[in-house]
């Protein structure tokens, strides 16, 4: 595998982008140690307490200096592994030194602000001056990270028992009760415990370290209602919304310009996927939608779910007993011109890494991505518009995955057992599952007009034109 930098990125790069995190917190050589009110604070808010803080899904709050004060070396031990440990926090896996590294709501920490924390660990952990500190975050709206969202559709709710098999079950679609057809601009899903005040992992069970969520994934479709059709008589349509959400999984930003539409009078289906936690647990699934505003109109409409690209034969994976770099992978080649939106890898229990490299139809070859795998934090990385690959038609998609079956992979049950294909948690998959625009040859060839005037260059890379025949109509 060729280790270079992402043509997509490097167009960004000429262009003069950058692909360093958003507000970033610095510190001026004269400051001396940093303090929490002025320097970690800021970092928490923007990265931590969206999960950190009271009735979210994490342990404990990261919001006031006393509440962090006592896990200073801890947050310190876990934000200083690499980027793509598995038990790295924030749950954000991208290995930072290949491919591309613009994201959009992307949390991670970079480097100087990793060696901030540090520094103010090493200082002492001061508080500073309290004026110093942010402003509260405001959660008024519920701690969407897409915002406030113009609508929420509920499922119903489900039992999962403390102890039992995972199950799959299809619960009764819920209406959304749009009365006009709209234009989804981002989706997020949260798992949702009625009663709960705060969800809880129960530490220590011989079950596997698979115990943040209830949830291991639900596929949810929207379609109109035929006229007279209640909605627990509601079916399938092939053209319908359609997202697959999974444990851990953070919100899918569609990008500007892309059309995926939610139609008036219609209903959510859930397929749904659950496993036990080691305690009883009423599940309810919410999902918010933001919207384009009425009467936008895209310039490309997006109806199909994630591709979905398998790297072994499901059924020959292979993953012996006490193995901790077991690698597989796999092929896909791209059937049409694309757009590759986002980079998502699936794995399961043993998963530990995976990477994707395309080769073009004229044997260039570079690595797209490079994510660790932690299957309690199955994430989505959606890739900035301006640097999400181009695919020429024919382009082969090479992905490969590791496997870690020891007992150093807490999420391994028992690590004395050869490991194979299977649907529940404690299995393994090898997958990976992008959201691909497919282009006709005449709108591909203006997508990378474009980057090709971003960039400066004379023309358009060779790698970008497919080497056997001129575009032509579908």
């Amino acid at each position: 595998m060729q280790n270079g930098v992402s043509i997509a990125l490097s167009i960004a790069m000429l262009a003069g982008a950058s692909p360093a995190p958003a507000a970033a917190v610095e510190r001026a050589p004269n400051e001396g140690t940093p303090t929490f009110a002025k320097h970690i604070s800021p970092l928490l808010q923007r990265s931590c307490v969206n999960c950190h803080r009271p009735g979210s899904i994490a342990p404990m709050s990261l919001i006031t200096y006393d509440e962090v004060r006592p896990w200073a070396r801890s947050i310190r031990e876990r934000v200083s592994r690499a980027p793509n440990d598995p038990e790295r926090m924030p749950p954000w896996f991208i290995e930072k030194n290949v491919g591309i590294q613009r994201f959009k709501d992307d949390p991670s920490l970079s480097d100087e602000e990793v060696a901030l924390i540090d520094a103010w660990v090493d200082g002492g952990a001061p508080r500073g001056n309290p004026a110093d500190e942010p402003p509260p975050r405001d959660w008024s709206d519920g701690g969407w990270s897409i915002g406030a969202p113009d609508l929420v559709v509920s499922s119903p709710q489900v039992t999962v028992e403390a102890v039992a098999a995972d199950q799959n079950i299809q619960l009764t679609a819920s209406p959304t009760g749009l009365t006009a057809d709209r234009y989804v601009k981002a989706v997020e899903i949260k798992e949702v415990r009625p009663g709960d005040q705060q969800i809880e992992r129960i530490d220590g069970r011989a079950e596997g370290d698979l115990n943040y969520f209830v949830l291991h994934h639900a596929v949810i479709t929207g379609a109109p209602l035929r006229d007279g059709e209640a909605a627990d008589g509601f079916s399938f349509d092939p053209g319908a919304f359609r997202i697959v959400h999974e444990l851990g999984q953070n919100a899918t930003i569609f990008p500007d310009g892309v059309g995926v539409l939610l139609p008036g009078n219609s209903a959510l289906t859930w397929d749904v996927h659950t496993h036990s936690v080691g305690k009883p647990v009423v599940l309810r699934i919410d999902v918010g939608f933001k919207f384009h505003p009425p009467g936008y109109e895209p310039k490309y409409r997006q109806s199909a779910g994630s591709v979905s690209m398998t790297l072994a034969s499901q059924s020959d994976l292979d993953i012996p007993a006490g193995e901790g770099e077991v690698m597989v992978d796999g092929y896909y080649v791209m059937p049409r011109p694309s757009k590759m939106l986002t980079f998502e890898p699936h794995l399961h229990s043993s998963g530990k890494r995976m990477c994707a490299e395309a080769i073009y139809p004229n044997g260039y070859r570079e690595v797209l991505n490079c994510a660790g795998y932690n299957h309690n934090w199955v994430k989505i990385y959606n890739y900035e518009d301006d640097v999400a690959p181009l695919l020429p038609e024919d382009t082969i998609i090479h992905m490969i995955a590791w496997y870690d079956n020891t007992v150093t992979n807490p999420r391994v049950v028992d690590p004395r057992n050869w490991k194979g294909f299977g649907s529940r948690s404690i299995d393994d998959m090898s997958l990976m599952l992008p959201r691909v625009l497919y282009l006709t040859d005449e709108e591909f060839a203006a997508e990378v007009a474009e980057r090709t005037a971003q960039a400066g260059w004379p023309g358009a890379p060779a790698h970008l034109q497919h080497p056997r025949r001129p575009p032509a109509n579908r």
